[in-house]
Parts: structure tokens; C-alpha cells; sequence
């Protein structure tokens, strides 16, 4: 059958369930689907209920020598490749042991009597954990039972006192899936009895690293961040290197959040700092965006504790970093060492003060990392940080000029930051100086693909927008010459998003709406909804003020396309004619009327 062969669990699941039939499938097949792939679908949970069913309806048709290869299957257990590689050793245990009970539980409910091995097994299970017991209504077959929470587990209450409650620790160095506890609650209400027993514990080298982890997170909150660090901080500075490596994400939080404010042991800081940085670090979270990464990963925890330290620091143009966390971020930019990536990322988004504070620093250590000509990963990586929160200053722009208009090429790569490359490009080019020249700006615009000069034309918009008081000077004296010298001449790259923004461009003028028309009338089209647009230039009394330019405009940006007449056309019509009657027989206004009538306005 080939429902049978099939690799998706949908079609196993169905062959499975066909099987489960009385007589559908011969025994010997069944058995075979279900001991198939090195017994994988035997332990899967995406067809733990239909394989369940199989094996309670197989069993009574089973002779003894196919009970046995079951039982066998059973008994060795699920693949272990099912799984991840650091699953801790107690809980890969209690998963295999609730596997075995389950699937041999369910051999005996099907009234089979079981071989001497495998009937020892399950006793030795069922007295291990007595709280198992077969479910009447089978929800024990499903991987997810929607239920009530406490159906599932029970309720433990870790000790009240100190001494009862380091020996609970000990007994209990993890927190138990299936016996919830109290002890993550109990570390944000009473500090002073938890910290006791973890340090009294650390004293002894008796680290329950799971239980650390949960007390330091429950730490980080805001006020437990200086007691915490106060009679905390002595004892992790000095754990063990196998006590800190799975405390270093909760660490590095830690520290992220105290950085700002802790007063002592500024020493021990710096220490944990290092001692975080230099742990073997996983990749994190499984994405491609260099600033998503950066912010949830451990090295870019410490790199910003270390900044905000910095920050709390009075700092003055040309001062210097201090030695203590000058070395650090000297390290962190060393592109040999893969994971200090993180810690690049948030230097680059923190380059505007660092150059300010130390440009020698900077320019041997930092700017570097910007040129794509160097390496296009760490390129990406420190545009990207920056870009996160772009700021133009004219010395840093003056330092990063090349790799700053190579950029534009590499607009691809920026991801969702690219939006940002392209409003700074444009308000460089808005108020260039002397750092760039036209020629310079207008190529590197030039380079842009249609998202980025999107962005830009929209950039535009903010800024004429953005000066109410000055829109005339404005618009005369930095949007025109960026017009004239630095926007695409050619249309090739024309998209309805860019003729969108041109449009409410045009209608940002103002005053200078027929000027506007007459600059990027070219740019302009037919919309699918132009209503925005159209709104726009109703609010703005253009039509009443400048009827011809305002009709030529929506002549341009309503058309076929346009899937429905907007809201304000009639009312923009209206304005115009009572401006000017004679354009009642203009070609335009007689299509943009048809446009109406054709729609029932």
C-alpha cells in the first residue's frame, strides 16, 4: 500500500489507522509499518495515536514470535537522533521511561501476557513511578490533551526554611515537567531565603544550575537588580566554568539589566563580563537578521552591559574609552572570532558616541568593520547595527563615506534595515555640506532598487512635511536641487509605491504644488487605490486654489487601474469646476466623471 510507504506522518498515520481495522491489513504487514524506519514511527508523536490504537488492535493477532519482535522494539527504546543532541540527562531518561511504560502498558491492556523481560521492565517503572496509571478516556495516547492544567501535574511546595530547603535543592537540582513547584515564585517574593541557599550551597560546590538559572532571571527584575548583585555577584564571579556555560544566557541578561544601575564590585563586573564572552556560545536564534540575533544572544547582552556601564560615565568628545572596557570591545572586534559577531552589532549601533569619545579607537577598530570591500558578512552585520537607529553626523559620515555610498549596491542585504539606508541616503543628500558631492550622492541613489527610492521619495515627504513654518524655503532650497541633481532622471524604476509618494510629495508643496507637478508629473500613475492621494489633495484646497494642476493630477493618478473611485473624488471635481467652470469640458474631467458614473457616484 502506498499510504504505508509514504514519509509524511499524514499518510503513516492513515495506513496506521487502516491497519487498526479488523482484517483490513494482515497482522505480519501491520507489524512491519509499524517497526519500519529503525522503529521510528513506533516513538513518533506525529502519529502517537493512531500508532497507540494500531498496537492495542495488533497485539491479539500476533503469534508469539511477532509479540516477541514487538516487545524487543519496545524495550530498546525510541531512536535517539528523535532528539536534540544537549537534552539533559535526566530528562532523556524520564522520556524514555514513559515511552516504555506507555507502549507496554498499552500491550498489556490489550490482553496479551508479556515476556519475562519486558514484564520486569514495566514493574520496575510502575514502582518508580507510582503516579502512572493507564487513562480511561486514552488521552494518555495524545501528544497534546486539552485540558485542565492540573490534570497533568502536580503541585510541589519547595521549604520554607533555609536549611530544609537546601537540602530540597539538592534533592530537586531541576525543575520535574510533571511536578510543578514553587521555587521560580519563591525567588521573586523571599530573595533573602533563596539567595541564603544557593550561596550556602555555592559554598560547598553544590551547584543546581537549573535552579540558578530560574532565581537569576526572577532577579533581573528591577527590584532585586542591586541586592542581587550585591550578595550574589562574589559568588558567580568565581562558579566554576561547567557551573557558568548553561548560565550564560540568564548571566548575561543579569548583567544587562544591573549595568545601569549596580554601586560595588565593579571589578567582579567586568570579570563576568569576561568570563560570559568567553563561553561556547550556540548560534542562538535561528534566524538571518544580524540585529535580531545580536540583541537575544549572550555576547550581545554583555556588549550592551558594558555600554550602558560606559554610559552612566560623563562623557566628552575626545576623553577615550577607559581601559577597562577598551580591551573588551577591542576583542569583540576582532572578526576571527565568530561569536564576538553579536558584540560587533552593538558597537556599530552604538559607533556615533564611540567615535566621538574615541575616534583613534574607532577608526582603527570599529570603521573598519563597515567596508564591504573587507568582508561583506561583518559589512552587513555592522551596517545593519547601526541602521537599527540612524543618526547623521557629519565627522562619523565624513570617516565612512566610501563604504557608506558602496551601501547602496548592497541594499539587498540589509533586509528590513534597508528602508533606513535609504532615509539617511536621502537626508545626507537633503543637507550634503561639503561631505558629499552631487555626483556622489546621485549614483549612489541611482543604485538604489525601486524599494529603496521608494523609501526615499517617502523620506521627502517627512522632511518637507516636517518644516511647516519653512516649506517654501525648504522646498526651494534643498528638495528642488535634490530633484535637479540627485533623483533618477529616467523612469525606468518607476513603481505604483514611488508614484504614490511622489504624488503626496507634489501635494506637500503647497504653494508650490504647480512647480511640484510640473517636476514629476513623469512619475506619476495610475493608482489601484489612490485614495490616500486624493484625500490628501481635498484636505489641502489644491483643487480650489490650482484647478488645472489639481485636475492633471488626478487625471494621472486615477485611471483604469483604479478599482474604485475614491471617496473624495466628487468633492475634488466639485472644487474645481466651482474654481474655474471651464474645465467642465475638459477631456479629463469628462473621463474622471465617466469614472464616477461607471461606479454608480
Amino acid at each position: 500500500m502506498e499510504w504505508s510507504e509514504a514519509p509524511y506522518p499524514l499518510f503513516r498515520r492513515l495506513a496506521f489507522f487502516a491497519a487498526a481495522q479488523d482484517d483490513v491489513v494482515p497482522a505480519g504487514h501491520a507489524l512491519d509499518w509499524l517497526l519500519a524506519d529503525g522503529h521510528w514511527w513506533l516513538w513518533s508523536v506525529e502519529t502517537q495515536r493512531e500508532t497507540t490504537r494500531l498496537l492495542v488492535a495488533l497485539v491479539p493477532r500476533l503469534d508469539e514470535a511477532q509479540l516477541i519482535r514487538l516487545e524487543r522494539a519496545v524495550l530498546a527504546g525510541p531512536p535517539r537522533k528523535m532528539f536534540k543532541v544537549d537534552i539533559e540527562p535526566e530528562r532523556w531518561t524520564r522520556v524514555v521511561d514513559r515511552g516504555t511504560w506507555l507502549r507496554l502498558a498499552k500491550v498489556v491492556e490489550a490482553g496479551a501476557s508479556l515476556g519475562s523481560s519486558a514484564a520486569e521492565r514495566l514493574a520496575q517503572l510502575s514502582v518508580r513511578y507510582p503516579e502512572w496509571e493507564p487513562a480511561a478516556d486514552q488521552r494518555d495516547e495524545f501528544p497534546i490533551w486539552m485540558g485542565e492544567a492540573d490534570e497533568w501535574r502536580n503541585f510541589v511546595a519547595s521549604p520554607r526554611r533555609r536549611r530544609e530547603l537546601c537540602e530540597w535543592l539538592r534533592q530537586q537540582p531541576t525543575a520535574d515537567p510533571w511536578r510543578e513547584d514553587d521555587w521560580k515564585q519563591r525567588c521573586r517574593d523571599n530573595f533573602a531565603t533563596t539567595a541564603c541557599a544557593l550561596y550556602a550551597l555555592a559554598e560547598e560546590a553544590v551547584w543546581p544550575t537549573d535552579r540558578w538559572g530560574e532565581a537569576i532571571h526572577a532577579w533581573s527584575e528591577e527590584r532585586h537588580l542591586r541586592r542581587s548583585w550585591r550578595y550574589m555577584a562574589p559568588s558567580l564571579t568565581v562558579a566554576p566554568d561547567d557551573v557558568l556555560q548553561p548560565l550564560g544566557h540568564d548571566v548575561s541578561s543579569w548583567l544587562r539589566a544591573i549595568a545601569r544601575a549596580f554601586e560595588g564590585h565593579d571589578e567582579q563586573f567586568f570579570t563576568l563580563a569576561r568570563r560570559v564572552l568567553t563561553l561556547d556560545h550556540q548560534d542562538g536564534l535561528d534566524t538571518d537578521e544580524p540585529v535580531t540575533r545580536a540583541i537575544n544572544h549572550p555576547v550581545g547582552h554583555v556588549t550592551e552591559a558594558l555600554l550602558r556601564w560606559w554610559y552612566r560615565r560623563s562623557l566628552e568628545d575626545g576623553q577615550g574609552l577607559p581601559e577597562c572596557v577598551k580591551a573588551t570591545f577591542t576583542d569583540l572586534c576582532d572578526i576571527r572570532v565568530g561569536s564576538f559577531q553579536h558584540g560587533r552589532v552593538m558597537l556599530a549601533a552604538n559607533v556615533i558616541a564611540l567615535f566621538r569619545v574615541d575616534p583613534d579607537w574607532a577608526m582603527k577598530n570599529l570603521l573598519p568593520l563597515f567596508d564591504w570591500q573587507c568582508c561583506q558578512p561583518e559589512a552587513r552585520a555592522a551596517w545593519e547595527g547601526f541602521l537599527w537607529s540612524p543618526r547623521l553626523y557629519r565627522p562619523l559620515m565624513e570617516a565612512l563615506k566610501p563604504a557608506f555610498l558602496e551601501t547602496a549596491k548592497h541594499y539587498a542585504h540589509l533586509g528590513a534595515h534597508g528602508r533606513q539606508y535609504a532615509s539617511l541616503l536621502t537626508l545626507a543628500a537633503l543637507d550634503r555640506g561639503d561631505t558629499f558631492t552631487n555626483a556622489e550622492l546621485e549614483l549612489a541613489t541611482r543604485s538604489l532598487p525601486p524599494d529603496g527610492l521608494q523609501h526615499a521619495s517617502s523620506t521627502l515627504v517627512r522632511a518637507l512635511e516636517g518644516v511647516p513654518d519653512q516649506r517654501t524655503d525648504y522646498w526651494r532650497n534643498r528638495v528642488v536641487p535634490y530633484l535637479h541633481a540627485i533623483w533618477p532622471k529616467a523612469t525606468e524604476s518607476l513603481s505604483p509605491a514611488i508614484a504614490e509618494s511622489l504624488g503626496l510629495l507634489c501635494i506637500a508643496a503647497q504653494e508650490q504644488f504647480p512647480e511640484a507637478m510640473e517636476r514629476l508629473r513623469s512619475w506619476l500613475q495610475p493608482l489601484a487605490h489612490p485614495n490616500q492621494l486624493v484625500h490628501r489633495l481635498h484636505r489641502a484646497d489644491l483643487c480650489t486654489e490650482f484647478p488645472q494642476h489639481a485636475l492633471d493630477f488626478l487625471s494621472l493618478v486615477v485611471g483604469n487601474q483604479t478599482q474604485w473611485p475614491p471617496l473624495d473624488l466628487r468633492a475634488c471635481l466639485e472644487a474645481i469646476l466651482a474654481s474655474e467652470p471651464d474645465l467642465a469640458t475638459d477631456p479629463r474631467h469628462e473621463r474622471l466623471e465617466e469614472h464616477l458614473r461607471r461606479h454608480g457616484h
